[in-house]
């Protein structure tokens, strides 16, 4: 009986002891997979990270690439602006040097507009102000919706710019 008794106080110790080792063994690998879990997670938001760098530091969407061509687009409509204020100043001097020599279709004219060979050249077709609105107007006509505000800024620049769909005498220009 002893040696049953002893067989079985070693088996109980043998059960305990495996007992415990799975129970350590499951706690291990818990946490093991907690681990692996937590590496996942990190390594799913650097990768959202590493994303979102990469398209906002894109050439397109930085905000050094919008501010050149926030450049050109200013210098070009400075330069629109010039050559409609050199066309108004140059018609304007043409038609007082024309109504100074005494050219007999000049006098009824005035000094807004000059008639040559058949086509008018007035300072009302190219007014700088009309031009840099109606090319503001139409770029935001062009883009605008009715969540980024721009169809508004459109409608609010009509008055500068005359109807969009009515052309300017430089759209209708030949190019």
């Amino acid at each position: 009986m002893t040696d049953d008794l002893m067989t079985r106080a070693r088996q109980a110790l043998a059960d305990e002891e495996a007992a415990r080792l799975h129970a350590k063994a499951d706690e291990l690998a818990t946490g093991d997979e907690r681990a692996r879990l937590q590496a996942e997670q990190e390594d799913k938001h650097q990768r959202a990270r590493d994303a979102a760098a990469q398209a906002l530091n894109a050439p397109a969407v930085a905000l050094r690439g919008v501010a050149q061509k926030f450049d050109a687009a200013v210098a070009a409509l400075v330069e629109l602006a010039q050559a409609a204020e050199l066309r108004q100043r140059t018609v304007a001097q043409q038609a007082a040097l024309l109504v100074a020599a005494d050219v007999p279709e000049q006098r009824a004219r005035g000094g807004n507009a000059v008639e040559l060979d058949g086509q008018i050249h007035s300072v009302r077709d190219a007014k700088s102000v009309e031009l840099l609105a109606r090319a503001v107007a139409l770029a935001a006509k062009e883009v605008g919706t009715a969540d980024n505000g721009l169809k508004s800024l459109a409608s609010d620049l009509l008055p500068h710019s005359g109807p969009l769909a009515r052309l300017t005498t430089v759209e209708r220009a030949e190019r």
